[in-house]
Formats: C-alpha cells, sequence, structure tokens
C-alpha cells in the first residue's frame, strides 16, 4: 500500500489490518509507517514498512521486491499516493505538473502493471485505487491533481473490463472532501477555508471502510460523499457546464481559490 503514513492512508491500513490482511506500507518519509507497522502488527497481521518514493522507478522496484520477499505474493495493490497543490495553472512549474502527474497517475499506473503479470499468472488479485471527486468534475486551481484523477478513474474502469475472467480485478474509490485528517484538513485549518454544507465532507473511517467492502464484494466505483453531492456529480455527466455553474453558484470553487492566493507552495 502506497502513502500509508498519513492522511487516508493510516486508516485504510488500520482497515485493512482488521481483516486480518498482512501489509506493506510505503511512503517517502520512514519514522510515521514504521510506527504504524508496530501498531498494526500488534494486532496479529504481518506489517513492514518501507521508504519509498513512487515517483522514482527504481524505488517502485525496489519496493515490489522486498514486499514479495519480506510478505508473499502480492494479492491486493492499494494505490493511495498522491500529491495536491492548489495554483493557478500558469502558475505552475513544469516541474510541479510532472511531478504530481507521475505521483498521482503514472506510478499507480506502473506499479499495477508491474504486478499484474504474477495476478494473472496466480488467477487472483485485485487493485484498489484511491482517486477523488476533482477526476469527475475539475475544479479549478487544481488543474494537475484533477487531471490525473480523472486518468485514473478511467483507468481503473478500462482495466476491470480487460481483466474480466481473469480472476483479477480493478476498484476505484472516489472520495470527497475528507475531514479530520487529511490534505484538505490541513488547508482548512492552515488557510481558514471551509465548503459548503450543501458539499458536506466525509469522516476518514468511512472511506476506508469502502476500502473494505470494494474489495470484499468487488465493486467497480464508489462515491464516498454525503447524498446531495452524488446526485449532482451524475447530473454532470449529462450536463457539465451547468454544474460547473452550479458549483460556482455554491462556493464550491472559493477554497481552492483562497488556498492558491495564500500558499503559493508547491506539492
Amino acid at each position: 500500500m502506497t502513502g500509508a503514513s498519513r492522511g487516508l492512508g493510516v486508516f485504510i491500513a488500520r482497515a485493512l489490518a482488521a481483516e486480518g490482511i498482512n501489509l506493506a506500507l510505503s511512503a517517502r518519509t520512514l519514522a510515521p509507517i514504521e510506527e504504524l507497522a508496530r501498531e498494526l502488527s500488534a494486532t496479529g497481521v504481518r506489517c513492514i514498512a518501507i521508504r519509498s518514493d513512487v515517483a522514482t522507478a527504481a524505488d517502485r522496484d525496489a519496493l515490489l521486491s522486498r514486499a514479495t520477499a519480506e510478505i508473499g505474493p502480492i494479492d491486493v495493490l492499494v494505490n493511495n499516493a498522491a500529491l495536491e497543490s492548489n495554483e493557478a495553472f500558469a502558475r505552475y512549474s513544469p516541474h510541479d505538473i510532472e511531478q504530481m502527474l507521475n505521483v498521482d497517475l503514472v506510478a499507480p499506473v506502473l506499479l499495477t502493471r508491474a504486478l499484474l503479470p504474477s495476478m494473472i499468472e496466480r488467477k487472483t488479485g485485485h487493485v484498489i485505487n484511491i482517486a477523488s471527486l476533482a477526476g469527475k468534475a475539475a475544479t479549478p486551481y487544481n488543474v494537475p491533481y484533477s487531471t490525473a484523477k480523472a486518468g485514473l478513474i478511467l483507468f481503473s474502469h478500462g482495466l476491470r473490463a480487460e481483466l474480466r475472467g481473469t480472476g483479477v480485478s480493478c476498484s476505484v474509490i472516489v472520495p470527497g472532501f475528507i475531514s479530520e485528517t487529511g490534505m484538505f484538513a490541513e488547508k482548512e485549518q492552515n488557510h481558514g477555508v471551509s465548503v459548503p454544507l450543501i458539499v458536506g465532507t466525509t469522516a476518514p473511517e468511512i472511506v476506508a471502510r469502502a476500502v473494505v467492502r470494494a474489495l470484499k464484494a468487488d465493486v467497480l466505483e464508489t462515491i464516498v460523499n454525503p447524498g446531495p453531492m452524488r446526485l449532482s456529480y451524475a447530473f454532470n455527466q449529462v450536463f457539465p457546464t451547468a454544474f460547473s455553474w452550479f458549483l460556482t453558484r455554491i462556493g464550491a470553487m472559493e477554497p481552492f481559490k483562497k488556498i492558491a492566493a495564500g500558499s503559493r507552495g508547491t506539492p
């Protein structure tokens, strides 16, 4: 599992461990995943921590090699690692755009590609990609992230169709704004932004439960967001221009604009 050091990753790891699944936890920072690995190992599962930058080919290879050597053949891949930065698109540096696309889209695709032959040969395996509602209706001041998450959703759909009948499957989890922890929760605290009530937020435990449910029931796509906006995103597929106007009217775009104005930071 990638991106296990913070945010949603911690909750997903705990939910999977509660199902008795052995885990190889990956992140760029080692100390948090070592602590999490100790916590989860105490529950009776085998859990190891591997420092890895999934944007780097050598790190991806080393991650899969060590995970296989210490845990065994990998049956479940959870692609959770992500970078996000809010900025006007013309102000992003080419490096920052490339970095976000590599971590958020290219790395999950290539990690999946590396594991698929073994999964197909053994006729068992499941890839779970953690996307975002930003990939369903792209938001301003968030264009590279939205682009990557849209690609990840379509990748999941296409791959699942291709794998039908092999014993291997693919699911995509599509959360909206997450409360308490993660990238947006940090921005709420640092920039004093909030989302409109009609948009709503979701507790990280609910997203983690959706991951387990997708794995057990082999669900293709799960949107994790409070009720009203779920229907609205379906409306977007038919009337994208009207939906963009609607999001603007309810103030859903303002947090991204405010964060971009206040941060001027890199991912």
